[in-house]
């Protein structure tokens, strides 16, 4: 069962023992998993605890249903026990940390739910995107859509930060000159933001497929933030892939790509930044003007091929802003064929995002 499948099943059976879960609560225990630790039980308990149980006098059915659900017919059972975190009467806060320290070793309710996850992985959304398989990428895909409403959530609250009114000077002190100068009435303007173009260059190669695919996923569930939405996929050559995101499910770009446009591949089938970004230049360079925003995706890697600043220079020269999100650790860059600390200088900024979480908080930039 997946993930939210196994909370979707416990959020039923707290409803069917008389505990309320409402839909906004249902949402706020979600994105409280995604914050604690969930090899520690008493942090995994804690937070559906915290988000679900409104009523002291539904502690009892909670924790009934839990036990069955999470922690099956070899867990003590939790009928009597206060929320965790809180000593008993009479014992001190080391006997009782001990207690339910015991009690978060694994089980195999509490592994349904996790699908299976390591004892070194604490949440998908922390899993390193170069080193997912194809089970870990199936249990990203499954928050996804979490990720992708608290994300739009996020940028929506910028924006509207980003519109509150300011004083119109020259009006203001025309209409004082009736008053003798005193500003009696503040005339303000609301301020305009134009949404964004966004250009997204994708690096789909192998080693950085899933990061890139996930990245333009994030980037088409919030194509109402911007005016106009473009992609372009590459690996040594480049092809424009708009149509691809918009015909269907954008998790899915990455069996579609290579079918579709396999004269990316070129003629060796490795990775070329710079024949890429050259080729960019030359024959999608049009789509560049000064309201435009770069966002490039790829860990820089050039398979020593000639690295072409010159073009990357040119883009950010004809667009207003270049970003460039890099899959790896900050230590790696330059190690290798790595061509980051080249490129690095032609970008506005340069995101590190090994993971999903990492991702989306530098995407919060726009």
């Amino acid at each position: 069962m997946s993930f939210l499948g196994a909370l979707q099943s416990f959020f039923d059976d707290l409803r069917r023992e008389g505990v309320p879960v409402t839909p906004g609560q249902a949402q706020d225990c979600v994105e409280a998993l995604l914050l604690v630790d969930w090899e520690e039980e008493s942090f995994f308990y804690t937070a559906l605890f915290s988000t679900l149980v409104k009523d002291h006098g539904h502690q009892s059915a909670f924790n009934a249903v839990y036990e069955r659900h999470f922690r099956g017919s070899k867990g003590r059972s939790l009928k009597a026990r206060k929320p965790w975190g809180t000593p008993d009467e009479g014992t001190s806060q080391e006997v009782s940390t001990a207690v339910y320290a015991a009690d978060a070793l694994p089980v195999q309710g509490m592994q349904a739910l996790r699908g299976g996850l390591s004892q070194e992985r604490r949440s998908p959304l922390d899993q390193p995107l170069g080193k997912a398989n194809l089970q870990d990428i199936h249990k990203i895909e499954a928050l996804f859509p979490v990720v992708a409403k608290r994300l739009a959530a996020r940028l929506k609250k910028k924006n509207k930060q980003d519109l509150r009114y300011a004083v119109n000077y020259r009006q203001t002190l025309r209409k004082s000159m009736g008053t003798g100068g005193v500003l009696l009435d503040i005339i303000t303007m609301k301020k305009q933001r134009e949404k964004p173009v966004i250009v997204a260059i994708c690096d789909v190669s192998g080693s950085v497929m899933n990061f890139s695919c996930f990245a333009l996923a994030l980037l088409a569930s919030m194509q109402r933030f911007f005016r106009e939405f473009r992609s372009f996929a590459f690996i040594e050559d480049i092809a424009e892939v708009t149509s691809l995101l918009a015909s269907g499910d954008p998790l899915e770009l990455r069996n579609k790509v290579l079918k579709r446009h396999r004269a990316i591949l070129g003629a060796r089938g490795y990775t070329n930044y710079g024949a890429s970004l050259k080729r960019f230049v030359q024959q999608h360079g049009q789509v560049l003007s000064h309201k435009t925003t770069v966002l490039i995706f790829g860990d820089a890697r050039n398979n020593w091929f000639a690295d072409e600043t010159w073009a990357l220079a040119g883009i950010k020269e004809k667009a207003g802003k270049v970003y460039w999100f890099n899959p790896e650790p900050k230590r790696m860059w330059g190690r290798g064929d790595s061509r980051m600390l080249e490129y690095a200088p032609h970008c506005d900024r340069v995101f590190s995002c090994p993971s999903l979480s990492e991702l989306e908080k530098s995407l919060e930039c726009l």
